[in-house]
């Protein structure tokens, strides 16, 4: 064959043999690309449905997580209420007990010639208290007087003073034992 072919076809249908060859390419290339995204779409598909199953298994975890989540934010606000209650139930309770500042002030105010107090122990009680007053007393005498001012008093409903205490005759330890609501 020769290199120069002579084509001797007249020029319109020249023309309308070249619309047809690349209308022919552009109907093949269409169809090529329609079968390489179906074939694409194809082969994503596993992809996509195992992405797809594990949003769904994360979502239900999620689900649970936040299920047992407000559970035990449910259980610590609870546990916290419980506690207030009880924390506002002792300071209300608080509030009838008698306090030991104002114990040990209605003590130190009474009239003690001859007598240095040393220590207080306070513990309330329900309805009332026990204090223990120690000291020192000059004399027996003295010691008998503070007692007995002790015992008039009307917040006071016992005042306990053991015998033993009486054994010396000058500078005397003591250590006095009172009962009482202590509201003067």
């Amino acid at each position: 064959m020769m290199p120069d072919l002579t084509n001797l076809l007249p020029v319109d249908r020249l023309r309308a043999l070249r619309q047809i060859y690349f209308l022919r390419l552009a109907v093949v290339s269409l169809v090529l690309c329609a079968g390489i995204i179906v074939v694409h779409g194809v082969l994503l598909m596993p992809s996509y449905l195992y992405l797809d199953s594990q949003v769904e298994e994360r979502t239900t975890a999620l689900s649970g997580i936040e299920a047992q989540l407000e559970q035990s934010e449910e259980k610590e606000v609870s546990a916290r209420i419980a506690s207030l209650t009880a924390d506002a139930t002792y300071l209300a309770r608080l509030a009838d007990l008698p306090k030991a500042s104002t114990a040990v002030s209605a003590i130190t105010e009474l009239p003690r010639p001859g007598i240095q107090l040393t220590g207080f122990s306070f513990a309330p009680l329900e309805g009332g208290a026990t204090m223990n007053v120690s000291g020192v007393a000059t004399t027996r005498e003295a010691l008998r007087a503070y007692e007995r001012v002790l015992s008039e008093q009307t917040y006071i409903t016992s005042a306990t003073l053991p015998i033993s205490a009486y054994a010396k005759d000058s500078n005397i330890t003591f250590t006095i034992t009172l009962t009482g609501p202590f509201l003067p």
